[in-house]
């Protein structure tokens, strides 16, 4: 987990006191649950608790993290659908889980329908890992592996079941000519242990969360989903630089609130998180994680969202995929 300095941390009381102010009367006096789909540990976590750290201190009042993992991180829309409209309740969401509502039938709310994008929060790639146990060193090596691999070999984890997280694998595994079978993992922490241990050779997660792991050598990320090399990882190519430009996935993570805040409500959140996102202190935190901080008007967020489940809508068609139960 990523811990603030004592530098940041002393000078903390005095930049965020007028900030309280404002938020006093508006936002819940009894402070803030951000909940996250995915367990304590992975990329979504720490990220959320670094913006939850210099939340606290900007607001002067409790924000906590509440973890609710579950398949493709679905339950943090349930919660925002059925939970309180009066600002106590806020959903940190990737597009992994988002795009759920294309991939399964009986996914249990709509992004469009059932909750209120506050701000984006950042943009970020998929990476593609593989066990420092066997010996690949690049993409081009671990399709010349997979030629000769059995069928325990050719398998990949994956972090979100029916989302381009998983997607990518599969389309990795078509680009290199082997189909590669998906292994479903309860978040970012138990399929990197498995990858250090080589109990699967391979696997696909947001790079945020691979990131660190790929740094402490604990397994070797082999490309990202992106068109240009990630500032915080330079040393990590992209699909498009390695001639598979069909390969390139972007993804974002927001804040969300339940579809019921008051426009006054919603506003303050979104001038609050903004903010937060954007302090330096805060940015470069979220930067070594692997997030490229991003923030928007709940306006414009909601018209990406529109855009993108459009778009993601189009490349499901061009892999034949479905929704499924």
């Amino acid at each position: 987990m990523v811990r603030l300095s004592r530098r940041i941390v002393l000078a903390a009381p005095a930049v965020f006191t007028a900030a309280a102010t404002r938020a006093q009367g508006v936002l819940p006096a009894r402070g803030v649950r951000i909940i996250i789909g995915y367990p304590v540990g992975g990329g979504t976590d720490e990220m959320a608790r670094v913006i939850a750290s210099a939340l606290r201190r900007r607001l002067q009042r409790p924000v906590t993290i509440e973890n609710r993992p579950g398949a493709a991180g679905a339950a943090v829309g349930e919660v925002l659908k059925k939970g309180p409209t009066d600002g106590s309740v806020l959903g940190f969401i990737p597009t992994a889980t988002l795009i759920g509502k294309l991939t399964t039938k009986s996914f249990p709310f709509d992004p469009q329908a059932d909750l209120m994008p506050l701000t984006l929060a950042g943009t970020y790639t998929t990476g593609y890992a593989v066990s420092r146990k066997i010996d690949v060193s690049s993409l081009a090596d671990y399709g010349t592996w997979l030629q000769s691999a059995g069928p325990a070999d050719a398998r990949f984890g994956t972090t979100s079941l029916r989302s381009f997280t998983h997607f990518f694998g599969l389309m990795i595994g078509k680009a290199l000519g082997r189909e590669l079978e998906a292994v479903y993992y309860k978040g970012a922490s138990p399929l990197i242990t498995d990858l250090e241990q080589a109990k699967i050779p391979a696997g696909a997660s947001g790079l945020t969360s691979l990131l660190q792991h790929h740094r402490g050598s604990r397994l070797r990320i082999l490309v990202s989903s992106g068109d240009q090399r990630s500032k915080t990882a330079p040393d990590i190519p992209t699909v498009v630089e390695l001639g598979y430009p069909t390969l390139e996935l972007h993804n974002w993570y927001a804040f969300f609130g339940p579809a019921g805040l008051s426009p006054e409500v919603a506003a303050a959140w979104e001038r609050e998180l903004r903010a937060t996102l954007d302090s330096r202190e805060t940015t470069e935190l979220l930067t070594q994680l692997g997030l490229d901080v991003e923030t928007s008007t709940g306006e414009q967020c909601a018209k990406r969202l529109a855009a993108d489940m459009t778009r993601w809508q189009t490349i499901l068609d061009s892999l034949g995929l479905k929704a499924t139960n």
